[in-house]
C-alpha cells in the first residue's frame, strides 16, 4: 500500500469532453501562443489528471466530478487586452457556443458527459489503465472491512467514484432563458433511481450565478488571472440570502433517498449559505433521524485561519457598497493573516487566503463532528500563494463580492442563519517549498482546531478527517512541482519534511499554539512513527475508510 494516493476531487475527462476531439488516451496539450498563455495563467488548460496521467500515477482511489460548462465560462474565454484568444485553445466550439447562446440546458449537457464516461468504461477498465468505476451496487454482499481490505491490497485496479459539481447540472430549462427550472429535485431523484453511475456527493453551488435556477448563495472563487481568462460578472455574487426553498428541496432529496443518498459538498457555497445548510441539516435530522449518519464534506478547500465569531466580532474585514455597471454591489476585504514563516530574510512570511470561500474554525469542527472528510485543495490560490515575493502584504486581502442580502445579514449586522424549523528550519526556500509549507500549515491548523473544539475517543483524532482534494483538471493553478496527478508521488516525502516545520511555526495570533504532531516526552524529539501514520492517513487511508462507509451506504 506504500505511496498509494486518494484524491477527493479531480476531473478525469472534463477537458477531453470540452476538447475538439482529443482522444481520451492522449493528454490535452496547448501549443504555440496558447502554450505561452497557459503558462501565464498557471497551467489551467493542459491536462493534469487525464487517464494517461492517472495510469502513471500512485492514484488508486479517487472521486471524479462531473460538471456542465457554465454560461459564465462560455461567455468570454481568454480575452486578453481586447483580443479574443479562445480560438487557439483546443476547445469544442459547439459545446461552448450552445452554452453561451442558450441552445441547450445543463441537465442535457450533464447527461452527455455521463455518456462519455459510460462509452469509455470498458476501455478504461482494461490494460493499461485498470480504471474501474464503482458504486454501492458493486459491493452489496461485502462488509466494510472486506471493502477496506480490497482497496488497500489491490495494487492493480484504480477505483473511481463519481460526484456532481454544481446543482446547475440539474437544470432542464434553456441556459439563460426566460423559463425557470422548477423541479431540479426530481432530476436528482431520477439520477438516484436510475443512473448507471452512482454518486457520492453533489455541490449545491459552483462558481457562477445561474438565474434560471437559484439553489443558494455561492462564494466568489475566481480572482486576478483567472478572472481575466474567464471574464464575467456572473462570477461575482450580487443577490441571494442563504438556501432557497428550491435548494432545500434538492438537499432533502439528496439526503433522504433510501438506497442512494447523495452527500452535500459545501465547497462553493457562500459562508452564509454554508451555515444555513448546517441549520437545515439539523432540522432534517430532527425529522428523519437516519440523516444523521450522512456526514458533512468539503472536497477541495482551504482555511481562513480564524473563527467566524472572531471575524465578525473583531471586524477582521472592511467592506463597502456602491453601484457597478448599474448594479448595486457589496465588496468585502478581509484582513491578511500571517500564519507562519520561514527563515528567509527576504521572503519569510506565509499567509493564507482569507476569502470566505475557505472554511472558518467552526466549520472544521462541524465537519469533523459529523464524521465527515475535508479535502484540502492543491490550488495555490486557495492556499494563499500570491506573487513571487509576497511576505509583506497590506492590511487587507483582495476584495471579494458578496451578495447584497448576505452582506447585510452577516457583514453589516453580524447575524448568522437562525435555527431551521422542520423545514522554522528552512534556508532560502523556493517558491515550490513555500507552496508545500502552505499546504502543511493548513493541515496542522485543521488538526489544532479539531483538537481544541472536539472530544476525541481513543485511537481517533482530527487527522482522520483530512485528505487530498486536488481539483486537478478543474482549471486550477496547482502548487509548484505538484502540477499534475503523477507528481503527487513526491508529496509524502514533502509532507514528512515540512509538516514538523509547520507544526513549529504555525502562529495565527489566537494563543492556540498546541502541537498537532506528537513528541517524545523525555527529550521533546519528534515521534517519527506518528508522523508517518498521519501522512499515510492524509494520502490514502482516510479516503479508503470514507469510501468503505459510502459503499455500505453509510451504515452505522
Amino acid at each position: 500500500m506504500a505511496n498509494k494516493i486518494f484524491d477527493f476531487h479531480f476531473h478525469l475527462l472534463f477537458k477531453h469532453y470540452l476538447s475538439n476531439g482529443t482522444p481520451i488516451n492522449e493528454q490535452i496539450k496547448t501549443s504555440g501562443v496558447a502554450s505561452l498563455l497557459n503558462d501565464l495563467f498557471g497551467g489551467p488548460f493542459n491536462s493534469q489528471a487525464s487517464p494517461n496521467q492517472v495510469k502513471d500515477s500512485q492514484l488508486f482511489l479517487g472521486v471524479t466530478s462531473i460538471i456542465s460548462l457554465e454560461h459564465a465560462f462560455a461567455r468570454r474565454i481568454l480575452h486578453v487586452l481586447g483580443i479574443d484568444f479562445s480560438g487557439i485553445l483546443p476547445l469544442n466550439q459547439d459545446i461552448v457556443n450552445k452554452t453561451r447562446d442558450g441552445q441547450t440546458n445543463y441537465y442535457a449537457e450533464f447527461k452527455q458527459q455521463v455518456k462519455l464516461y459510460l462509452d469509455n468504461k470498458n476501455f478504461l477498465a482494461a490494460a493499461p489503465y485498470h480504471i474501474r468505476y464503482t458504486g454501492r451496487k458493486d459491493w452489496l454482499n461485502q462488509s466494510r472491512q472486506q471493502i477496506i481490505d480490497t482497496l488497500k491490497n489491490d495494487n492493480e485496479t484504480r477505483y473511481l467514484i463519481f460526484s456532481i459539481e454544481g446543482g446547475h447540472n440539474l437544470s432542464d430549462v434553456p441556459i439563460r432563458g426566460a423559463a425557470l427550472s422548477r423541479t431540479p429535485e426530481l432530476n436528482l431523484k431520477e439520477i438516484q433511481d436510475n443512473s448507471e453511475l452512482d454518486y457520492i456527493s453533489i455541490n449545491l453551488c459552483h462558481l457562477s450565478y445561474i438565474p434560471e435556477q437559484s439553489l443558494g448563495g455561492f462564494a466568489q472563487g475566481l480572482n486576478k488571472q483567472a478572472q481575466i481568462a474567464f471574464s464575467s460578472e456572473d462570477f461575482m455574487p450580487k443577490a441571494g440570502l442563504g438556501l432557497t426553498q428550491l435548494g432545500k428541496k434538492v438537499i432533502r432529496q439528496a439526503l433522504t433517498h433510501a438506497t442512494r443518498p447523495v452527500l452535500i459538498d459545501i465547497k462553493h457555497m457562500s459562508v452564509y449559505t454554508r451555515f444555513h445548510y448546517y441549520r437545515y441539516r439539523e432540522s432534517l435530522i430532527n425529522e428523519i433521524p437516519t440523516v444523521s449518519r450522512l456526514p458533512i464534506i468539503t472536497s477541495h478547500t482551504g482555511f481562513t485561519f480564524t473563527s467566524l465569531s472572531n471575524y465578525l466580532a473583531k471586524k477582521q474585514f472592511r467592506s463597502n457598497t456602491g453601484m457597478e455597471n448599474g448594479t448595486f454591489v457589496c465588496i468585502v476585504e478581509s484582513e491578511n493573516r500571517k500564519i507562519g514563516k520561514t527563515n528567509d530574510a527576504i521572503n519569510s512570511g506565509l499567509y493564507g487566503n482569507p476569502w470566505t470561500i475557505n472554511l472558518f474554525d467552526e466549520e472544521i469542527i462541524e465537519i469533523m463532528g459529523s464524521k465527515g472528510l475535508i479535502g484540502v485543495s492543491l490550488d495555490q490560490r486557495i492556499l494563499g500563494a500570491e506573487k513571487m515575493i509576497d511576505s509583506s502584504r497590506p492590511q487587507y486581502f483582495d476584495p471579494e463580492y458578496i451578495a447584497k442580502e448576505e452582506w447585510e445579514k452577516l457583514f453589516r449586522d453580524g447575524q448568522l442563519p437562525g435555527a431551521e424549523g422542520l423545514f522554522d528550519f528552512l534556508s532560502l526556500p523556493s517558491r515550490a517549498e513555500r507552496h508545500l509549507m502552505l499546504l502543511c500549515l493548513h493541515l496542522v491548523y485543521a488538526v489544532r482546531v479539531g483538537n481544541t473544539g472536539l472530544a476525541w475517543q481513543p485511537d481517533t483524532s482530527p487527522w482522520d478527517h483530512l485528505s487530498i482534494g486536488s481539483d486537478f483538471d478543474g482549471l486550477i493553478n496547482p502548487i509548484n512541482r505538484l502540477d499534475n496527478i503523477v507528481e503527487l508521488s513526491s508529496l509524502a516525502a514533502g509532507l514528512k519534511k515540512y509538516l514538523p516545520v509547520a507544526d513549529k511555526y504555525l502562529n495565527t495570533g489566537d494563543g492556540n499554539n498546541t502541537r498537532s504532531l506528537r513528541y517524545n516526552p523525555s527529550d521533546g524529539s519528534l515521534d517519527v512513527g506518528y508522523l508517518d501514520t498521519v501522512i499515510e492517513k492524509f494520502m490514502y487511508t482516510n479516503g479508503v475508510n470514507f469510501t468503505a462507509r459510502y459503499l455500505t451506504n453509510w451504515e452505522e
